[in-house]
């Protein structure tokens, strides 16, 4: 097989040399990122965009078997996976790359015969994963390659057979991330040496197994294992028959290739990936955690009642020495023995608490091995004692990182008014409602149904409703969990209204601006709190008619005026969803809908935030939320505010127009505490702002006009 290979590979060398030729790059070339792109936190190669011949060591094979067994070793999206080497075998860093053949029909590339230990030469296209529109998210997609296969199809040349495949560099978790993950920090300096490179960790522990599995050092710094490989998956390409492994399941070793992707919409620059089932080492099995759960009727306990809360625990490889709760009140720490009710079922009571007391509590279970696991893995379950009827903050109010709601599967009951119906976001015939019950944070929840014959569904902007529901996280796919909801509704009645309270009720939107929600992760504040809200935007500009070009989901992006075609313009800019919503408004250009252009200056923007495919966005609902045509009474730009002298020493002098009118001055530090505050009416004077005993530095000067900000940088100097 081996010299059909050879011969094949030279009938094709005489073939390229008349396709033309492409720039010959190793893998060390195209992977090595210069200083200031890891300064910045950016992964981006320098050949990101080029067509180049990549020239490198295959280290695993796409398919098991190119004639007996074709199915894929590894499935990225449908599409053949292979890493490459880089043939020095001496470099640590920099030295391996991800490559993907997207269309598995071309056969004419001959990638799908490579095999561990070929030098090959393949043409390919530098791309990184994730990608995103988001200039700032974009940088932590690493760099990967794609085959050609289109018109410039070209077949790979094999160099040579049979070359050593170098042992794996072992790492540890802080070479790629500090802390737990949601809420962990990318180590770019470190990571990015050891992209589509094969490491080893090692003294691990499995601290969350959906739906991805969460690996964690004893410090409790956390990664993802990724489930690339068919040996380690449960999806549609596994090779055998995969479990999760269990909470709590030490690890002694694991070897994989450093990779990316996104969970639950956020974009992962490093995740291990391990291949073939000899990768894993296991240690001893420990005692798994499997329920924990208290009353799915009683969200909310009053101040009388006890809770109590029922545990499933399974021994591991030694028998179980102790399972008890742990809990922190307003006044105490509680450790409470939980009691033995079956083989693998205890119950633990915490007694009464005070109303308005948020309760937090976690299991711990031990082995006589001196094995301990926890559940949660990190931080706590919780419930607020309530002796009044739940607000929707309640049930919105979370400890988690994601912004996920505490009291997922719980049935509540809320009074609210409707801030968008079914006519307001028909969503392609599926339909959301919102419901919030006031304007400060985590006020505003969607109402999900299914049926059209549901009796919400017929109820309308501003109608005052009383409501009971499932708590639940959803998504705008299936697999999303990312926006809280209440599901399985239906009316309270209370004294025969039937649920229906009154009708012709208002709620002002809450206004914001972009850059407060801009690029924001999955339960960052505040944009978190101000999800299934009505929000507004005061005096905006749209920056791309098409926020995916060259693919078009319906989105376009805005950003606050004081900040259009300016650097800062990009990390500011917001989404806005028009497939959604019911206005006549859109990006595509071929539905009859108008498509704004970058430039377009909107005095206000309402609409409602949600959260789908790792964006916050807002959702427009009819044309009266899209506000064109309408003058801004003074568009604020530096240039109209004069401030001297620059550098200032001992005191600022600051002129606002007069066509200004109403204005409020602030002056900040470098991290941002506010120093001076002015409002009053903008004259012919300038404004003395004392800079006297202030430190040299950065400061920062802030004008607000009719709700419109601009910031003035201000060099202090002594």
């Amino acid at each position: 097989m081996a010299f059909l290979r050879r011969v094949v590979s030279m009938l094709f060398l005489v073939i390229t040399v008349l396709q033309g030729e492409y720039r010959r790059v190793h893998v060390h070339e195209v992977m090595t990122l210069p200083s200031d792109s890891v300064a910045v936190g950016s992964l981006l190669s320098p050949h990101l965009g080029d067509t180049v011949l990549l020239i490198g060591i295959v280290t695993i094979p796409p398919v098991l078997d190119p004639i007996s067994d074709r199915r894929p070793l590894m499935w990225a999206g449908a599409r053949w996976v292979t890493f490459l080497r880089d043939s020095n075998p001496s470099l640590r860093a920099y030295a391996g790359i991800n490559v993907l053949q997207a269309d598995t029909t071309v056969l004419t590339t001959y990638f799908d015969r490579i095999r561990p230990g070929d030098y090959i030469e393949v043409l390919v296209r530098i791309t990184n994963f994730p990608s995103s529109a988001d200039p700032v998210r974009n940088r932590l997609g690493p760099t990967q390659a794609e085959v050609i296969t289109g018109a410039q199809v070209r077949p790979v040349e094999f160099l040579d057979y049979g070359l050593p495949i170098p042992e794996p560099l072992p790492v540890r978790i802080t070479d790629f991330y500090t802390g737990p993950v949601g809420g962990s920090v990318p180590n770019i300096e470190h990571g990015s040496r050891y992209v589509g490179m094969l490491v080893e960790l090692q003294d691990v522990t499995v601290v969350a197994n959906q739906p991805v599995i969460v690996i964690s050092d004893d410090a409790g710094n956390q990664m993802y294992l990724r489930d690339q490989s068919g040996y380690f998956t449960t999806r549609a390409h596994r090779l055998r028959d995969f479990s999760p492994y269990p909470v709590g399941q030490r690890i002694r070793r694991i070897r994989g290739y450093i990779t990316a992707s996104t969970v639950a919409g956020q974009p992962q620059s490093f995740m291990i990936t391990p291949v073939y089932p000899e990768d894993v080492e296991l240690g001893t099995v420990p005692p798994v955690i499997t329920s924990v759960q208290r009353d799915l009727s009683r969200p909310f306990p009053r101040s009388t009642e006890p809770v109590s809360i029922t545990i499933g625990v399974r021994r591991g490889d030694f028998p179980l020495a102790y399972v008890r709760l742990l809990a922190i009140t307003a006044t105490d720490t509680l450790a409470i023995e939980a009691v033995r009710r079956g083989d693998t079922l205890f119950t633990a009571t915490i007694p009464p608490q005070p109303a308005e007391t948020l309760v937090r509590f976690w299991i711990e279970a031990a082995d006589t091995a001196r094995t301990k696991v926890r559940m949660p893995v990190s931080g706590a379950y919780f419930y607020k004692v309530l002796d009044r009827r739940a607000r929707i903050a309640d049930i919105r109010h979370t400890l988690n990182p994601d912004g996920s709601s505490g009291y997922v599967g719980f049935r509540v009951v809320v009074e609210g008014t409707i801030t968008a119906d079914t006519s307001d976001i028909p969503n392609n015939a599926a339909p959301r409602i919102y419901l919030q019950d006031d304007t400060t944070a985590l006020s505003g929840i969607w109402l999900h149904t299914v049926a059209t014959t549901d009796p919400i569904r017929s109820f309308r902007r501003g109608d005052k409703i009383r409501v009971s529901g499932v708590v639940a996280e959803l998504g705008a796919r299936a697999q999303d969990r990312q926006v809280t909801a209440l599901t399985s509704l239906a009316l309270v009645d209370q004294d025969g209204d039937g649920g229906f309270i009154s009708s012709g009720n208002t709620l002002p939107p809450l206004l914001v601006r972009t850059r407060d929600i801009a690029g924001r992760r999955q339960g960052e504040l505040p944009p978190e709190g101000w999800e299934s809200m009505l929000l507004e935007l005061r005096n905006v500009v749209v920056t791309d008619s098409n926020a995916d070009s060259p693919s078009n989901f319906g989105e376009f992006f805005v950003v606050d005026a004081d900040l259009f075609d300016t650097p800062a313009e990009a990390r500011a800019r917001m989404r806005v969803e028009t497939d959604d919503g019911a206005t006549n408004y859109g990006t595509r250009g071929t539905d009859g809908k108008r498509v704004l252009h970058r430039g377009q200056r909107l005095d206000y923007l309402r609409g409602v935030l949600f959260y789908s495919f790792g964006n916050y966005k807002l959702v427009p609902r009819k044309n009266d939320d899209i506000g064109l045509g309408v003058t801004v009474p003074w568009p604020i730009t530096t240039a109209a505010i004069r401030v001297a002298p620059q550098p200032a020493r001992d005191m600022l002098y600051l002129t606002i127009p007069e066509r200004a009118g109403a204005a409020t001055v602030e002056l900040y530090t470098p991290i941002g505490q506010q120093l001076w505050q002015w409002h009053g009416i903008a004259g012919a004077n300038p404004l003395q702002i004392s800079l006297a005993g202030l430190p040299a530095g950065l400061y920062s000067v802030i004008v607000t006009v009719d709700g419109q900000r601009t910031a003035i940088p201000v060099v202090v100097t002594n």
